[in-house]
Order: structure tokens, then C-alpha cells, then sequence
């Protein structure tokens, strides 16, 4: 069996390594760039998730009770 590594510099905190089972076609390269790059986008908010304005978060911490 083969293996691949592929290692990333992630500074300040060290190298992250990848090991594959078997050495990539161009093909499963760029599939495997493409699932490294959805699961590393910024979450999408569905259109009906309106983020909540920072004030009104504020005001609500406001009316939670001292204890």
C-alpha cells in the first residue's frame, strides 16, 4: 500500500499533515480541493436567518435579572 502526505504550514501553530491511502490522480486532487474548500468556507445563513442586531442583543442582556 502507498501513502501520501501533504503537510501544511499553519503558523504560529506548527504543520497540520494529511495522509491519503494512495496517490492522487488529478482528478481526486481536485476533489479533494474542492471538500477541503467547502468544509473550510465561512458558514452561509439561509436568507430567512437575519443575524440579530447587536443592540437589541445588548438591550436584551440588560433585562436578565442580576442574581
Amino acid at each position: 500500500m502507498t501513502t501520501q502526505q501533504i503537510s501544511f504550514l499553519i503558523p504560529p501553530y506548527g504543520t497540520a499533515t494529511l495522509t491519503l491511502p494512495e496517490l492522487l490522480t488529478p482528478d481526486a486532487f481536485a476533489r479533494l480541493d474542492s471538500a477541503i474548500d467547502q468544509a473550510l468556507a465561512e458558514p452561509h445563513q439561509a436568507p430567512g436567518d437575519a443575524a440579530p442586531d447587536l443592540g437589541s442583543i445588548e438591550y436584551d442582556s440588560w433585562l436578565i435579572p442580576q442574581q
